[in-house]
């Protein structure tokens, strides 16, 4: 069964708009293991979903898939219309990623990490976007500061800076809360909020379980290498259906 895609409070999907994260009988295998087992799901675009599962139940791995840095073994997928596999730079042009450790180049400082980002996805540069986006996560005063002398908790925020100044289609976040203190964690439901209330559609792999500030509109939880509904908040007026 295919968990519905849910509706957004800010940004609800017309009939006939291309899903933004659409799967078909994803499988992948890593080395022996099947991580992912058949994985079928639609999320609309503008939609804040939540996966959860214990650890080893392939949340990385699916999320990784989204971003084109692994490829399924069978099956099919989408993102925003463009193929996983075929179209993966137009994928790459619709994805941010915040991956668990915050992928972040270590060598660089927080300041070059940033305008190395902003190259990347072919933005111009722009130093006042990245002081704000320094600014916004704490981060200000490290900023000329290598990250490979960040704390776990900084190289999280930068991360998050990131996010903010790429503000991608679909924003994948791997544990977004781990290694922060509970001000950072009130700074990530703040900035996925906001993020959701711009239309982006946002899929948050994390254990965390008392986010009240943060109501996803469905949470998903992968066991066994499957993926079930686990909630569903329909949005006022949606009725019987997935968009």
């Amino acid at each position: 069964m295919t968990p519905p895609a849910t509706e957004g409070a800010a940004a609800r999907a017309d009939a006939g708009t291309a899903p933004a994260v659409s799967l078909r009988g994803v499988v992948r295998r890593m080395g022996r293991e099947t991580v992912l087992r058949g994985i079928d799901v639609d999320v609309a675009p503008g939609r804040l979903v939540v996966l959860r599962g214990s650890n080893g139940s392939g949340k990385t791995t699916l999320l990784k898939l989204l971003a084109t840095r692994l490829r399924p073994h069978q099956g099919e997928g989408r993102v925003f219309g463009h193929d996983l596999v075929r179209e993966a730079d137009a994928v790459r042009a619709k994805v941010g990623l915040l991956g668990s450790y915050g992928g972040n180049y270590p060598v660089l400082s927080g300041r070059e990490n940033l305008r190395l980002a902003l190259s990347l996805t072919g933005k111009q540069r722009d130093e006042g976007a990245v002081d704000a986006a320094l600014e916004r996560v704490g981060l200000a005063g490290a900023a000329d500061k290598q990250v490979r002398f960040y704390s776990s908790g900084m190289k999280k925020r930068l991360g998050l800076a990131r996010q903010l100044l790429v503000d991608a289609d679909l924003w994948l976040l791997d544990e977004p809360y781990a290694a922060l203190d509970e001000q950072g964690k009130r700074l990530v439901d703040v900035c996925l909020l906001e993020a959701r209330s711009r239309g982006r559609t946002l899929l948050v792999a994390s254990h965390e379980q008392d986010r009240h500030d943060l109501v996803p509109d469905a949470v998903l939880e992968l066991d066994g290498g499957r993926l079930r509904m686990a909630a569903f908040r329909p949005a006022a007026g949606a009725t019987g259906g997935a968009w």
